[in-house]
């Protein structure tokens, strides 16, 4: 199975995003999405699954959760937009009685792939408006016989 990771494309999708997520299963969009004319345009690519971001607005913010937990194979996701840190969001896990393997964010702008507390957070970057030294990226996910491989593919790469 392999799987898109976009976030915080607000109202704006890179023609590289079509040639990385090309044969994907699913695509992951970890809100800020902008317009609902890119969930239309990602879903030209794989069946999408997303959550609103702190910019999103109407109607997107009426379709779609904060915050949504599901499984893929057999490991437990959260995908959710803004996490303060790393250790204050496992705190509210633990409150919620929601055990994952992963939590897919946004919001940072910035990639990053860290493990804390036995939770693997995954952030893709963002696909149009990267900040500080970040590069415009978007995440791959495989998992392949009980084994997850997470990568950040960096747009400007693909051009």
């Amino acid at each position: 199975m392999r799987i898109g990771i976009i976030a915080d494309t607000h109202n704006f999708l890179p023609g590289a995003v079509f040639d990385v997520f090309n044969g994907v299963d699913q695509i992951i969009h970890a809100g800020d999405i902008g317009d609902e004319r890119i969930m239309t345009e990602l879903k030209t690519i794989a069946p999408v699954r997303a959550v609103y971001g702190n910019m999103d607005r109407f109607p997107l913010v009426s379709q779609l959760r904060r915050m949504e937990f599901f499984s893929l194979e057999n490991y437990r996701f959260c995908l959710t937009h803004i996490i303060v840190n790393h250790k204050a969001f496992s705190y509210e896990l633990f409150k919620m009685n929601k055990k994952v393997d992963v939590v897919i964010h946004g919001h940072t702008h910035r990639p990053e792939k860290e493990r804390y507390n036995q939770i693997l957070f995954f952030n893709p970057g963002s696909a149009s408006q990267p900040r500080g030294l970040s590069r415009a990226s978007v995440g791959l996910l495989s998992i392949k016989q009980d084994k997850m491989d997470f990568e950040i593919v960096y747009l400007d790469s693909k051009t």
